[in-house]
């Protein structure tokens, strides 16, 4: 396959060269001026790097785009603590936020996003691999919605955040507030930080293009007093283990059964044939060899879990020679 643009011709050797960082500085140039020519050129690329491997869940990743020194997240939860009516001071907050290592010079990291109106008593539930339809709901339910984003997929020169991702990979660095979505004309409606109106309507396109470098990372926010908890676990369904790494499941399954143990052992409980909280027994309280298949497979099952969220988030597990 080869692609001509504009008299210079583009072999998939070429691009298979560019894909592995093995271009020369003369097909890198070429590459990178048919990439922005060519929608066609683009969408081989967006294929090829989306099926090559596990993309990492970016949930160390830092959103600081916001124009006032990184304090988007800041500002988005600041935004719902006004919203209902709950008084705060702006330095104390973003105080509070340093001295818990939720907010720094960087920004903040997605996984503390939330972690101010924890401090309020609110309820906050984090998921990745969201929708437009888990909008949806979570607004009809009345809840507040932050997400993370690509800011410059949303407001910037989107053929330059192409090739950034080519280079660079998928890099949310900012975060919204989304206020409405109508999906008839398929628009959705936030409050963004950077942005000098109190409103910003975009299209689902547009919206989806920059939320999909968090790996759809949503932050809901319930209303006061509602506990309709949903459990929703990352999706590892995609993540293959080594030989070697099912092996280490059973090690850690029976460590984990003994750390269980000796904090149960450390709060006064023994064994028993039943379980009674009164006398604080349990029948599981024995070596890992003498639990039945159905509590060491319940051990498996978290080791095995604990396993592959480690490589879904990025992380290498090597074992020392």
């Amino acid at each position: 396959m080869k692609k001509e643009i504009e008299n210079k011709t583009i072999s998939s050797e070429t691009i298979a060269a560019y894909l592995d960082g093995n271009a020369t500085a003369e097909e890198c140039e070429a590459i990178i001026d048919a990439i922005q020519k060519d929608a066609s050129l683009r969408e081989l690329f967006r294929i090829s790097l989306a099926t090559d491997f596990i993309d990492p869940l970016p949930m160390t990743a830092i959103a600081a785009n916001c124009k006032d020194s990184g304090r988007c997240c800041l500002k988005c939860e600041s935004y719902i603590l006004h919203k209902r009516g709950i008084s705060f001071n702006e330095q104390t907050l973003e105080n509070h936020a340093a001295e818990n290592g939720w907010l720094d010079d960087k920004g903040t990291a997605l996984f503390n996003i939330g972690r101010l109106l924890e401090s309020f008593g609110i309820t906050i539930s984090r998921t990745y691999g969201s929708s437009i339809i888990d909008i949806n709901n979570a607004l009809n339910e009345g809840k507040d919605i932050i997400v993370a984003i690509d800011g410059g997929e949303l407001t910037g020169d989107r053929e330059k955040e192409f090739l950034e991702d080519i280079h660079d990979g998928h890099k949310p660095d900012h975060t919204v507030v989304i206020l409405s979505c109508n999906t008839e004309k398929r628009l959705i409606t936030l409050f963004d930080p950077d942005s000098k109106h109190e409103e910003d309507t975009y299209s689902y396109k547009v919206f989806l293009d920059a939320w999909a470098d968090s790996n759809y990372y949503m932050i809901t926010v319930n209303p006061n007093g509602m506990n309709n908890y949903v459990p929703k676990p990352i999706d590892l369904s995609d993540v293959e283990l080594s030989e070697e790494l099912n092996d280490l499941r059973e090690a850690i399954a029976e460590n984990a059964h003994e750390v269980w143990a000796e904090n149960r052992m450390a709060e006064g409980w023994t064994y028993g044939p039943q379980r009674n909280d009164v006398l604080k027994q349990t029948p599981d309280m024995v070596s890992y060899s003498q639990l039945p298949e159905s509590e060491k497979n319940y051990d498996r099952e978290m080791a095995v879990k604990t396993i592959k969220l480690l490589i879904k988030l990025g992380y290498d597990i090597v074992k020392r020679k």
